[in-house]
């Protein structure tokens, strides 16, 4: 680094061909300027300047390295240049991961407006449910439901999602209207399995506090949100699938929503991204159009 201030100001002093000027426009003393293009020449072991009382000259061997010094002070510059530029205004490719469901559903249909919005960005795209190393893939940001993560990433809460236990109304008017978890016994309801280990997954309740993780029966297991989603359309049996899932239907009523009194407490909904100590543009333009999105969800009661 002092080698680097050293030839900043050899470089000053070339342009102005005078110590006392380069100190003046570099807020130094005279004799300051003097020693740093000394120092600079002794580590070199090259003189640089001829000097006389009136005057500095460059020699031969000074004017050429002047030359790229001043070559590579201009990249230089113009490198912090861009980079201050790139925090401004988001450019390059933005990598992102997201949740399978909610990426599907209400994400990607919402992309366009984002690219309109930065024409200037490139977008690469993933979307699955699995875990995803962040910075050993080089993943940008990535969407995901529920637990936080690991120390070296930073985890931004956008909304909640909570679990909906479902069916549509032809099935509830031909099976009943469960009142109670117990009911649950007399009714298919439909199972989600892990397309990365077979489990089935057990439904969540809260009941007096506490929360329930409860087996549940049925004729039908399926490893995607979406697929339970149209099953329960179709009326073979009650679901619980996520809120983002479906509140559309809901809204619409195609599906009625039951046993809402034992809803489970809300899983965060979160943009995930490195850890570092300059938020990226590209980044942050990504975290803020998330946030713009799940308030529009928010109003429309399909998050919270």
């Amino acid at each position: 680094m002092d080698k680097f201030n050293d030839i900043n100001i050899f470089v000053r002093s070339a342009q102005t061909r005078s110590f006392s000027v380069a100190a003046q426009q570099l807020g130094m003393s005279p004799s300051a300027v003097s020693k740093a293009v000394m120092r600079l020449e002794e580590s070199l072991s090259i003189r640089l300047m001829n000097r006389t009382t009136r005057k500095i000259t460059l020699t031969d061997d000074g004017a050429a390295f002047y030359e790229r010094c001043q070559q590579i002070l201009g990249e230089l510059e113009e490198a912090e240049l861009e980079l201050k530029r790139s925090q401004l205004t988001p450019t390059g490719t933005l990598r992102i991961d997201l949740t399978t469901e909610l990426g599907q559903i209400h994400i990607i249909p919402a992309l366009p407006q984002f690219i309109e919005r930065y024409p200037d960005l490139k977008l690469n795209i993933s979307v699955s449910n699995r875990i995803a190393d962040v910075i050993e893939e080089g993943i940008d940001a990535v969407v995901r439901i529920g637990a936080g993560p690991d120390s070296s990433l930073i985890m931004h809460g956008v909304g909640m999602a909570r679990f909906i236990v479902c069916a549509a109304p032809n099935y509830l008017r031909r099976y009943g209207i469960p009142q109670t978890l117990e009911d649950l016994k007399h009714h298919n309801c439909i199972s989600f399995v892990s397309p990365w280990t077979g489990r089935v997954f057990d439904w969540q309740f809260q009941q007096d506090g506490q929360k329930i993780r409860l087996p549940v029966e049925g004729n039908l297991y399926l490893n995607n949100g979406e697929s339970i989603l149209d099953v329960a359309l179709a009326g073979v049996g009650l679901v619980q699938v996520y809120n983002y899932i479906a509140g559309e239907a809901i809204a619409q009523d195609k599906l009625k929503p039951v046993l809402e009194k034992y809803a489970a407490p809300g899983s965060p909904i979160s943009v995930v991204y490195p850890q570092k100590r300059h938020l990226s543009a590209k980044v942050r333009v990504f975290v803020d159009f998330m946030n713009e999105l799940m308030e529009q969800l928010r109003q429309q009661k399909i998050v919270e």
